[in-house]
């Protein structure tokens, strides 16, 4: 049976201790269950934005050989979704061959360590994930997640393998044998994006005060960077009434069709029947995160 070259679980604590120490107390956490919409009362009721982080490992399949699988269901799942509401997806993007804490211990580093940037260049977490939208990786897989064609699990493909059997440089080979277009963002730079309100069409929710709406239907991502900025220094909106933008089809924002974000469609119990876990990750960033304050 294949390995995992670093566990799923290790990679969600990694990834909550990056973003909490680079964030502090401007970033909110959660953990929806398998099947579970984003809830406006689980967010902070401060201005903001929402996205949600799917993590997936890497997987030995071979002498030299690295593969990033993914669940169909869980796509399928993720691809019906508003697109506010569809996760990124995060996984290695390894440099490394075999099991990663076999690869760290032979370098006499602690695998722990792996979580800091003390660890070296090279070796911190965060130097080698990159991150893909959903769409993209639905655009991969979309032959083999349109013949699936449902939320049922258990039946998993392969999204891109890494080949260190001619060298030192991995040959990458993508599903469909394309790369993504735009190609997978490292991990550091796609918090930045996200920090400067993301690339267009990105999904993400942006919590308002709902003062500073006017009845305008579109809003630019300019100009919502500019209401962020300015409700991050604003106290006396603190705790006021938030509204929440979604992308829309121009590239900008539009205010959601109602003030709940459970907007997903009916998948019938939260938790499939199979079992098979989501490693899905919501992080709320306070207005005061992408104002720098």
């Amino acid at each position: 049976m294949a390995n995992v070259a670093v566990p799923e679980k290790t990679l969600e604590h990694w990834a909550s201790q990056y973003l909490l120490y680079r964030y502090r107390s401007k970033v909110a956490l959660w953990w929806p269950v398998a099947g579970q919409d984003i809830d406006i009362a689980w967010l902070p009721n401060r201005p903001g934005k929402a996205v949600q982080i799917e993590l997936k490992t890497v997987t030995v399949s071979g002498a030299g050989l690295q593969d990033v699988k993914v669940d169909l269901g869980q796509l399928w799942e993720y691809s019906h979704l508003p697109p506010s509401q569809q996760p990124f997806y995060a996984f290695p993007r390894p440099d490394w061959t075999g099991e990663l804490a076999a690869e760290a211990r032979r370098h006499r580093i602690p695998v722990t360590d792996l979580a800091f940037s003390r660890s070296g260049p090279g070796w911190w977490f965060a130097d080698w994930m990159v991150v893909l939208t959903t769409a993209q990786v639905a655009r991969v897989l979309a032959t083999d997640l349109a013949r699936h064609g449902s939320r049922s699990r258990k039946a998993s493909k392969r999204l891109v393998r890494y080949d260190f059997t001619h060298g030192s440089t991995p040959i990458i080979t993508w599903s469909n044998g394309k790369s993504p277009s735009p190609r997978p963002l490292p991990w550091r730079q796609f918090w930045d994006t996200i920090q400067n309100c993301g690339q267009v069409g990105w999904p993400q929710l942006i919590r308002l005060p709902y003062q500073y709406l006017t009845t305008t239907a579109h809003y630019s991502a300019d100009q919502v960077r500019g209401l962020l900025r300015t409700a991050a220094n604003d106290a006396e909106l603190r705790g006021a009434d938030l509204i929440t933008l979604v992308p829309d089809a121009d590239g900008g924002f539009q205010v959601a069709p109602e003030d709940t974000v459970n907007l997903a469609p009916d998948f019938g119990s939260a938790e499939p029947e199979d079992g098979i876990e989501d490693h899905r990750q919501l992080v709320y960033l306070d207005a005061n995160a992408m104002s720098g304050t």
